[in-house]
């Protein structure tokens, strides 16, 4: 899900992580709280969603809800995942 073409990403990492260093100094700072963080996330999310979507017909800004799911879908798989796995390990499954 998040793997883009190498060739790209040099033009795009540095911009990401400048927008991740901004809100951990913010957090830092005292001038954003960690509820805040999500609400941050979401701003940016929308604000690129609906540059990007909100002209296009109505199969074109079904992607906004691919790019959702997909992100969670990736984060579940990669972050909850695991550890739901390491549960069932150590306090076996259910039947």
């Amino acid at each position: 899900m998040p793997y883009i073409k190498e060739k790209l990403r040099p033009f795009f990492e540095p911009i990401v992580e400048q927008l991740i260093e901004q809100i951990i100094k913010g957090v830092d700072a005292d001038q954003i709280t960690e509820k805040d963080v999500a609400g941050i996330i979401t701003f940016v999310t929308f604000k690129l969603c609906r540059r990007f979507y909100q002209n296009g017909k109505w199969y074109d800004r079904m992607d906004v809800k691919k790019i959702c799911e997909s992100v969670w879908d990736e984060f579940n798989r990669r972050f909850n995942q695991p550890k739901e796995d390491e549960a069932i390990e150590r306090n076996g499954d259910v039947e």
